[in-house]
């Protein structure tokens, strides 16, 4: 008895110890992620000292914070290791989410247990939140709903979360609320305040007057789109100048109607990006702006910033001047129709329309200019990467009807190659001006993945010594990815090398892009649904047009601020969007059980791999971890029967699919 009493009291004294070496030790701050067990990891901010890597928190010393908070923390030494301690939570990174809501009862004897509980959409929310009776909004068993936190998890005190329902969208199993909830959970602003449009509306109403501007109304000028698009932001005309070429890119001057420090400004700022996805765009501009009066409309007048490119015979940019233009767009271009009339000519069924820009030679200079600015790309060993963008079909109704791999024709790599043209141009011209930017800038890769990536490619047997090299150009990447293309492995080592690429942003100091082999790069072409375009009209017009320079200074340092807010925005609008890709195409698949598939793997993990088939659907094929080995260094699974690499082929079945989880299974057909 006595020995008991006395261990309590050196557990006691010991604790007492910790806490006060705790509380007197420096306090540090980072982010905490949180993993399902309970215990986390923080990642120190970098001037907290030398932290080589995450600092581990045992689970007792997590407290109430949850993946993405911003907390103050301890460390000391256990066992030998580096661990941290929680000690409070700086800033809240979550304070609404949404999930799945689900009614629990369980009988044990005769007692009766009853719970309602909100299990979290976001994997990196690692609990379950727990709702009183009263604050469920008519949530039912099932549905997706948005929930407000109104206690956080507790794994030191062994506390669970607490919440109320503020919103239920509907049934889990279908289409819609998954994408409604989707959109709020990643924080997308859907809807314009009441101020906002009526400020957009009554800017639409301004009639299109000449006034200083540069007239080209009764010049070839024409817009070139998807068949659905309706913010059409960019036309072209082309012109021979010598032996080279003028290109024409006329862009909506959206600088005209958003003015700097306005409501719709602001808003603009707010969005940083329109996001596009399956059957529907939530816009970045309002409606009455962005499909109206901005909108390149054909056979109206339209206030436009033109660029005038001049480009050799060999796709060289050789000059760029840029004016305040108004323009008339002759034709409102389809790719579809302009594929068809390339390979057609005067018998494509679509040739009348576009008679009025492609007659007396216009559709030949088109092409011409395309070819020797294609050749440049290539010269310059611009990353060609073997991509694939999937598109749906969707019903009235909401139902997926189909999805298929998006294939791109000649009149899609002519305009991208022309808006690239005007994009360096106009950075061009500004950094040699000594002006304000907004650059768009891409980074060499990863030294360490690509040496990853070459050791993958050799035990597939793909040649990689042209990356075997300190420093990987892109001419070392388009040798190696030419050899995998010779080696049927093409589209996979497209995949790996993305995988490689650092993310592109944008910066106000210049630096150059990598993977267009460009100097010097912006986006200038697309200010109704970007903003760092719509900043770097401003600065055109204000400083190299209108010589206001006594605005400089402010437009420098907006510069940076648009660039940390685009560059934040674009990556919110870029992961929904994938994950809006994987959802609409698990609502096509759903009735598809059962049904068998040729597919590719794509990527290995210990329990399993993933594979595609012909339509776009990613699936996951489960193989367990018994007499398993995973290599993860050549992405590669040994099952005593066979070795699953990245890019073999596979024949699966579709076992199970799940919208709220946004998840397609596979089974292997045959081993």
């Amino acid at each position: 008895m006595k020995k008991n009493r006395n261990k309590r009291i050196l557990k006691k004294f010991d604790s007492k110890n910790r806490e006060k070496k705790k509380r007197g030790g420096k306090v540090y701050t980072g982010v905490f992620s949180a993993s399902r067990d309970g215990y986390g990891f923080i990642t120190a901010d970098p001037d907290q000292g030398d932290f080589t890597a995450d600092v581990f928190v045992p689970a007792r010393f997590v407290k109430d914070a949850v993946s993405g908070d911003r907390v103050r923390f301890t460390t000391e030494t256990h066992d030998g290791k580096l661990e941290a301690h929680v000690t409070s939570v700086a800033a809240r990174s979550t304070v609404t989410f949404t999930g799945t809501y689900r009614y629990i009862s369980r009988r044990e004897g005769n007692r009766l247990t009853v719970k309602h509980l909100v299990i979290p959409d976001d994997k990196k929310l690692s609990f379950d939140t727990l709702i009183s009776p009263k604050h469920l909004s008519g949530a039912v068993d099932g549905d997706k709903v948005l929930c407000e936190i109104v206690t956080y998890p507790d794994t030191t005190n062994q506390k669970p979360a607490y919440g109320n329902i503020i919103r239920t969208y509907g049934s889990a199993e279908e289409l819609y609320p998954n994408v409604f909830a989707a959109l709020d959970g990643a924080g997308i602003r859907t809807r314009f305040p009441d101020e906002v449009t009526a400020e957009a509306e009554t800017l639409s109403k301004r009639r299109v007057l000449k006034r200083d501007r540069l007239d080209l109304r009764e010049e070839k000028i024409f817009t070139i789109d998807g068949a659905g698009s309706k913010d059409m932001d960019d036309a072209i005309s082309v012109k021979r100048k010598g032996d080279g070429f003028e290109l024409g890119v006329h862009i909506a001057d959206v600088s005209e109607y958003v003015k700097h420090g306005s409501l719709l400004d602001d808003e603009a700022f707010l969005r940083g990006t329109s996001v596009y996805f399956a059957d529907r765009v939530i816009p970045m501009l309002p409606q009455s702006l962005s499909n109206g009066a901005c909108s390149l409309n054909p056979g109206v007048g339209r206030y436009t910033l033109s660029a005038f490119i001049d480009v050799d015979r060999s796709g060289e940019i050789t000059g760029c001047t840029v004016r305040e233009t108004v323009i008339r767009s002759r034709v409102r271009g389809v790719y579809s129709e302009v594929n068809d009339v390339i390979e057609n000519g005067e018998k494509s069924r679509f040739y009348k329309k576009y008679k009025p820009v492609f007659e007396n030679g216009g559709l030949e200079d088109l092409i011409s200019l395309y070819e020797v600015l294609d050749s440049k790309s290539r010269r310059r060993h611009a990353l060609q990467l073997d991509s694939a963008e999937t598109g749906f079909t969707v019903a009235p109704d909401g139902t997926v009807t189909d999805a298929f791999i998006e294939e791109r024709g000649v009149s899609e790599r002519m305009i991208e190659q022309f808006m690239l043209a005007a994009n360096e141009g106009v950075a061009t011209l500004l950094k040699g001006r000594g002006l304000p930017c907004v650059y768009r800038i891409h980074e060499a890769p990863d030294p360490e993945k690509i040496k990853s990536l070459r050791s993958f490619a050799e035990s597939i047997g793909v040649d990689a010594s042209a990356l075997d090299r300190d420093e990987i150009t892109l001419q070392a990447t388009e040798k190696f990815l030419e050899a995998a293309r010779d080696a049927g492995k093409g589209e996979v080592m497209s995949y790996m090398v993305l995988r490689c690429m650092m993310k592109a942003r944008y910066e106000s100091t210049q630096s150059p892009h990598y993977g267009l082999g460009a100097e010097c790069y912006c986006h200038f072409t697309s200010p109704i649904r970007r903003y760092p375009d719509l900043v770097v009209h401003r600065i055109i017009k204000t400083l190299l047009l209108h010589g206001e320079n006594d605005r400089e200074r402010a437009l420098r340092s907006y510069t940076q601020k648009a660039a940390e807010r685009s560059t934040e925005c674009e990556d919110t609008a870029t992961k929904l969007e994938r994950d809006m890709d994987s959802l609409y195409m698990a609502a096509y698949m759903k009735d598809k059980i059962g049904s068998v598939h040729d597919a590719v793997i794509t990527g290995v993990t210990q329990y399993g791999f993933f594979a595609r088939i012909g339509c776009g659907a990613e699936g996951f094929v489960r193989l367990g971890a018994v007499n398993v080995e995973f290599i993860p260094s050549i992405y590669a699974l040994i099952t005593p029967k066979k070795t699953y690499r990245m890019g073999d082929p596979v024949t699966v079945r579709v076992t199970d699919v799940s919208l709220p989880d946004r998840r397609i299974d596979f089974e292997l057909v045959r081993d």
